[in-house]
């Protein structure tokens, strides 16, 4: 039997990528016509909701050709919960491998996320969509009590907030590092309900940019949909998400924060007490 040249199959291999790339092209070619000239003048001007509107359609073309995106275990339960903004406030809570993360994660649900990002990663040519999406900035100083602010107001207001609470993408990939406690603790002031999710298949480690071109094949899967947790029971509640995460994705649970949670962790006991 001949063996294939692989010469030949190369153009298959890269055929998926190119054909969405132009389709594309194509999809953003149509929405720049359909505001700046079906629109009328009055409509011309983008909010939140517009531009949410015209990524999500974006995202799944994207995702679904080039990433075979897959979303497992949303029950209708969880469906309405995830849709109708009337539910109730929840916080969505998932491992994080990439930077395209909480495009996949907010895709997977039309209840906006408002998302908890560090402060020095919402500058640069992104800094204008963060905003736009009103991203909740952590600075780990005293600045971030705004912020807590901001997200039980939020809560309070029936909203959804996404977390990624190893605090930053897991570097080294491989294992699931300790949790940071404040999505519980917002949890129990804000009577949010927190949904459970894992993501596998991603490049690990890569950038937003990177992640999204990198085919491969994403899985988003709903692990759980817990209650509020108790006031007395937050660290062992932070602990049993952690534990899920890793038990679905089968990963060991590391010892440790992440190096630079180690980092701001040691300089806050370094601190001398007033």
């Amino acid at each position: 039997m001949p063996t294939p040249d692989p010469a030949a199959t190369q153009p298959l291999a890269t055929a998926a990528p190119v054909a969405a790339g132009i389709i594309l092209a194509g999809w953003i070619v149509f929405w720049a016509w359909f505001w700046g000239w079906f629109l009328p003048a009055g409509r011309r001007r983008l909010d939140a909701d517009d531009v949410s509107a015209f990524f999500a359609q974006l995202g799944w073309l994207w995702t679904r050709r080039v990433h075979g995106y897959r979303i497992e275990g949303f029950t209708p339960q969880a469906r309405a919960l995830l849709d109708d903004p009337a539910s109730g406030p929840i916080i969505v809570v998932c491992n994080h491998a990439a930077g395209v993360d909480p495009i996949l994660v907010q895709l997977s649900m039309r209840r906006r996320l408002r998302w908890f990002m560090a402060a020095e990663q919402m500058v640069g040519t992104l800094g204008w969509f963060w905003r736009l999406q009103q991203v909740i900035p952590v600075h780990y100083d005293r600045r971030d009590t705004q912020s807590l602010l901001a997200a039980m107001t939020h809560l309070r207001a029936g909203g959804a907030l996404g977390v990624f609470p190893e605090g930053g993408i897991a570097r080294p990939h491989g294992q699931v590092y300790r949790f940071m406690p404040g999505f519980a603790s917002l949890a129990a002031k804000g009577k949010a309900r927190v949904v459970v999710l894992s993501l596998r298949g991603i490049p690990a480690n890569a950038g937003v940019m990177r992640s999204l071109l990198i085919p491969c094949s994403a899985t988003l899967r709903l692990l759980a949909i817990a209650d509020p947790p108790a006031a007395n029971d937050l660290e062992a509640f932070t602990e049993r998400v952690r534990t899920m995460i890793a038990n679905d994705l089968g990963l060991p649970l590391a010892d440790r924060h992440l190096d630079h949670i180690e980092e701001r962790l040691a300089q806050h006991a370094a601190r001398p007490s007033r």
